[in-house]
């Protein structure tokens, strides 16, 4: 059973107390893809991936182009949407920690409006037990597994999870599709669209899906054979100079030698990933067309974005891990706001994931709250805000990457290492230059930029996070 503070309780009842708003509210469905890289779209030029009902969306609301997580990693990712703050500041800079209690996320904040809140899915704050102030559970991981369970399916199940110690976790799942989680999730979100519409309401599909392993169910397992993909980017000698921690990746990730992976491993892999991104469109369509179907369209804000990237094969590395490039911080985000914001529009400007819960707020007219440390992109969107961000930062613990439009830095603490990239010239990232002597004064500039950002940002009511 999921516990529950005390103050999501009172905010639970808080919510269910209200009286029912009036129909003018706008809905909110946001859907989290987990592990999708932001070049894995059709709308954003693959010529290979078929995404036509996230294209569908994009052409029908805004798509924001670069847009950044504030952590390639789900927990402090999710949470950073959820609450409007960076991880140093809401204290969730890992996957091994959890929101405090004293965090307000979007979730709170609309139960005190009235808005039935829910989650379906993987939790947003898995794998902690934290609820981040939603009513209701809708449905989740147990729930799925009580499914397959009953459908006889353990066994297999429990045999898919041994195959996948081997082949770089790349092997199809043995269940049909209508079987497979996302399917589930997809079929609870109509559900809940169809039982749901004299309230306004929260709901936040988590899915699982393109995560690894990369395990497609029939026929999406074969969708992407013999396709020609973009290549993945790295070069001979590549890790002389990146951090130890990169090239120990290389000998071992999960328990494989990344130096083994072929290019037909490699094929593969990118077969089965591409696999359950259309897995997902496909129920993603699903989803859109019961908010057509039921009246809702027109008065529900849809996001479409992802809690981080996946390295692909991209400098020889697999699945994310404590990397700052662009193929694991940036990911798709596409908002659509009938009546809102302008269709088929193109924001080519530095976001940040913290950005969307200010903007969703402004949408739906409720007060910013004044510890969010996001910014509404509404103006951005409009026109009225030309200057988008200098700078964009993700962050682990003891790793803080700045990255602006021609540089990026990352800095590991107290560490003689770090990297530099002049992204105008080597937008792949693949030359360090971090220890070049040429490049002094603009690591230094970037160090300033970064030391600035940390101080400007940090709570000054919280103790420091250790190191």
């Amino acid at each position: 059973m999921l516990s529950i503070t005390r103050r999501e309780f009172v905010a639970t009842l808080a919510g269910g107390a209200a009286a029912a708003p009036s129909q003018g509210r706008l809905n909110v469905l946001l859907i989290t893809n987990d592990q999708m890289r932001a070049d894995c779209l059709g709308a954003a030029g693959n010529p290979v991936i078929r995404t036509p009902n996230m294209d569908r969306l994009a052409a029908q609301g805004v798509m924001f182009e670069r847009y950044f997580v504030q952590c390639p990693q789900c927990v402090p990712s999710r949470s950073a949407i959820h609450t409007g703050r960076y991880p140093h500041t809401n204290r969730t800079p890992s996957n091994l920690y959890r929101l405090p209690d004293r965090e307000q996320t979007l979730a709170h904040l609309l139960n005190r409006e009235g808005y039935v809140t829910a989650a379906v899915g993987e939790m947003p704050f898995a794998p902690t037990k934290f609820t981040g102030g939603f009513q209701k559970i809708f449905a989740s991981d147990p729930e799925y597994h009580a499914f397959m369970r009953a459908g006889g399916w353990e066994a297999k199940a429990l045999e898919h999870r041994e195959r996948l110690k081997t082949g770089f976790q790349a092997h199809p799942v043995p269940w049909p599709e209508e079987l497979d989680e996302t399917a589930f999730f997809a079929g609870k979100t109509v559900e809940f669209l169809k039982t749901h519409r004299d309230r306004p309401f929260f709901l936040h599909l988590n899915w699982r899906r393109p995560h690894h392993p990369f395990d497609p169910p029939p026929p999406f397992d074969r969708m992407y054979s013999g396709a020609k993909f973009p290549p993945s980017h790295k070069r001979p000698g590549e890790m002389d100079n990146k951090p130890p921690a990169q090239r120990k990746a290389l000998e071992s990730t999960a328990g494989f030698d990344l130096r083994a992976m072929t290019p037909a491993d490699l094929d593969r892999i990118k077969s089965y990933y591409y696999g359950m991104i259309s897995l997902n469109d496909k129920y993603l369509g699903r989803i859109l067309d019961a908010l057509d179907e039921t009246g809702l369209a027109q008065r529900t804000v849809v996001v479409c974005t992802a809690d981080h990237g996946e390295m692909l094969g991209d400098h020889g590395l697999l699945f994310k891990g404590g990397y700052f490039y662009d193929e694991v911080v940036r990911v798709p985000c596409i908002v659509r706001a009938p009546g809102k914001l302008p269709p088929g529009r193109r924001v080519s400007g530095l976001v940040e994931a913290i950005d969307l819960m200010p903007t969703l707020l402004e949408l739906l007219e409720v007060a910013k709250p004044d510890a969010v440390q996001g910014r509404s992109l509404v103006p951005l969107i409009e026109g009225k805000e030309p200057r988008p961000r200098r700078a964009v930062h993700s962050e682990f613990p003891t790793t803080k990457m700045v990255r602006t439009d021609e540089w990026k830095l990352v800095h590991y603490v107290r560490a003689p290492y770090g990297e530099l990239y002049d992204l105008k010239n080597d937008p792949h990232e693949l030359h360090n230059l971090y220890d070049d002597p040429g490049y002094v004064k603009q690591r230094a500039e970037m160090k300033s930029m970064l030391a600035d950002w940390l101080v400007d940002s940090e709570d000054p009511a919280l103790p420091p996070l250790k190191a």
